[in-house]
């Protein structure tokens, strides 16, 4: 075999990465090959022998508790303070829910989150009667976050619930400002990590927040209905558990009626084994093969790249501010529709991003596995595009 370069060994190890122009992280990873073939093996043996008798159970156990300390690593916390969940979604309302909400309680958000946040809020405020306080973090979240969420502080706010990193536009958010003025007022902080895990370093510890959700399918490359739940544990007891089941519990057949004492309480079970496998699997590659620290630099770095090159495109207008290093970049090019734009770069240039259609925008990931050849591709096929629209 030729020596490769360490992002050429990377990109064999992902096929879809060779099939196209892969600029869409944020929204599904490419699954590494290690992810799928585990998966693929899981299953095969879940068809071949069955999924009986003690030793399945326990290699399901073996699995999960691999991809609990994985997640841990990579967020700097201890095992216990991690529970697996099915998605992002799935942490944010596993904490939502867990308040004893009264009628007039509130919520501080901003007007940079995504639905996937919003919704439980909407549902409370329908359910209980709470109050969502929107922070302005202007247009393009440049905003400083302390001055605006202080502002939509009262004495009944009880939660400040919003991104590390925006999805409309890939500002990281200065979260580890609020712990000060949040614990002084005994108000408790969740995050949707969901364009953070695996795109820039996160310590949950350093940061002093609460709560952290995560999904495993963006930029941690593994496969859907995978993600955890980040619980700090002075924290857990604050938090009631909406849905139980059998991983819940300290001994389910016992006659005692216990939950765990650490983030396990919130895990239900009857997860998909294959899929918490290859979820084990994905960020053991990516921290073992790929390595953080590489990967969090290699992001930022093709996340200036990307910014500096774009500018070069007539009438595209970077909604970004800098600096950034996120890996997610947004964009508007003057007098286009945005979906049209995307389809255009997928039928013509085989080049893969998306839109936010709330703002008529582009938003492109800088996943670790890009190159700087493929940011050049979406630049002449831009400035092509403006030519001939």
């Amino acid at each position: 075999m030729p020596n490769l370069t360490h992002i050429e060994r990377i990109r064999q190890e992902m096929p879809a990465t060779r099939s196209c122009v892969y600029l869409n992280t944020g929204t599904f990873g490419p699954l590494p090959t290690c992810a799928f073939q585990i998966m693929q093996q899981q299953m095969q043996d879940e068809l071949q022998t069955g999924r009986l008798g003690m030793a399945f159970f326990d290699q399901m156990h073996a699995t999960s508790q691999q991809a609990r300390q994985a997640v841990a690593r990579l967020l700097h916390a201890h095992e216990d303070e991690i529970a697996l969940t099915g998605s992002t979604g799935d942490g944010l309302n596993i904490i939502s829910y867990g308040f004893h909400w009264q009628q007039g309680d509130e919520v501080i958000t901003t007007n940079h989150e995504h639905f996937n946040l919003l919704a439980p809020l909407y549902q409370l405020r329908e359910r209980y009667g709470i109050v969502i306080r929107v922070a302005d973090l202007g247009a393009n979240a440049e905003r400083p976050l302390l001055d605006a969420v202080a502002e939509q502080m009262t004495s009944r706010t009880r939660l400040v619930a919003l991104s590390h990193v925006t999805w409309t536009n890939g500002v990281c958010l200065p979260i580890g400002e609020l712990r000060s003025l949040c614990e002084d007022r005994g108000i408790l902080v969740l995050v949707d990590g969901a364009q953070s895990a695996g795109a820039i370093p996160v310590d949950v510890h350093a940061l002093g927040i609460d709560f952290y959700a995560l999904p495993g399918q963006k930029w941690l490359c593994g496969p859907d209905g995978t993600g955890a739940l980040y619980v700090r544990q002075d924290s857990s007891h604050l938090v009631t558990s909406t849905y139980v089941g059998y991983q819940s519990v300290e001994d389910p057949h016992g006659e005692t009626w216990k939950l765990l004492e650490n983030a396990r309480r919130f895990e239900m079970g009857g997860r998909h084994s294959a899929a918490i496998a290859a979820q084990a699997a994905a960020l053991n590659w990516l921290e073992e093969t790929v390595g953080h620290r590489w990967m969090f630099e290699r992001i930022a770095e093709l996340h200036g790249y990307a910014f500096r090159t774009l500018q070069s495109v007539p009438g595209l207008h970077v909604l970004t501010p800098q600096p950034a290093s996120s890996g997610l970049l947004a964009f508007t090019l003057e007098g286009k529709n945005a979906d049209e734009v995307v389809t255009h770069l997928r039928e013509q240039y085989n080049l893969y991003l998306r839109t936010i259609p709330e703002r008529n925008s582009l938003r492109l990931s800088c996943g670790f596995y890009n190159t700087e050849k493929e940011l050049d591709t979406l630049l002449k096929a831009l400035i092509a595009y403006q030519s001939i629209s």
